[in-house]
């Protein structure tokens, strides 16, 4: 992911308050400059590719109020050593609007049922995402084949897309 990206700019680590105090992100926002450059039109929450401090990342461009930001975890702010108020170096590269991280157990799971793989493929690549993190994000062999269970839920209709069983 290192390399050349054409996008490139310097910005503080910003709280960016999401509806209430009770919900705020850690965000960096992208110089208006630069927005005008990209394709938001066709892809409103544009992946990209690229660094941060020289820490590699991939992210997706998020629409607030006319601005977009870059979302920063506390893990990602502590790999990069920065807090709210610091200022971050921002370079990346438009990623592919298609691209998908399908955890290798989910994969699996999906290459033995023909039916949820049919399923799973009708989904947006955004959607197939955020299945794909659901199982991911599971630290535990169990707990990753009970979301697999949730995600063939959802792909079904069983459950909701937060995963609420649909009565």
């Amino acid at each position: 992911m290192t390399g050349f990206h054409p996008f490139e700019f310097e910005g503080p680590v910003e709280y960016y308050d999401v509806g209430s105090d009770r919900y705020r992100y850690t965000v960096v926002f992208v110089p208006t400059a630069i927005l005008k450059k990209l394709p938001l039109k066709e892809h409103p929450r544009l992946r990209i590719e690229g660094e941060i401090n020289d820490i590699p990342i991939e992210a997706s461009l998020t629409p607030a109020k006319g601005r977009y930001y870059v979302l920063l975890s506390r893990k990602f702010l502590k790999e990069i050593e920065s807090a709210v108020g610091d200022l971050v170096f921002v370079r990346f590269s438009v990623g592919d609007q298609d691209a998908v991280d399908t955890p290798e157990v989910l994969q699996e799971a999906l290459r033995k049922n023909r039916k949820m793989q049919t399923l799973w493929d009708k989904q947006t690549a955004g959607k197939q995402r955020g299945l794909a993190y659901r199982v991911a994000s599971a630290k535990r062999p169990e707990t990753q084949q009970k979301r697999i269970a949730e995600v063939f839920d959802i792909l079904t209709g069983k459950r909701d897309a937060y995963g609420k069983l649909v009565r």
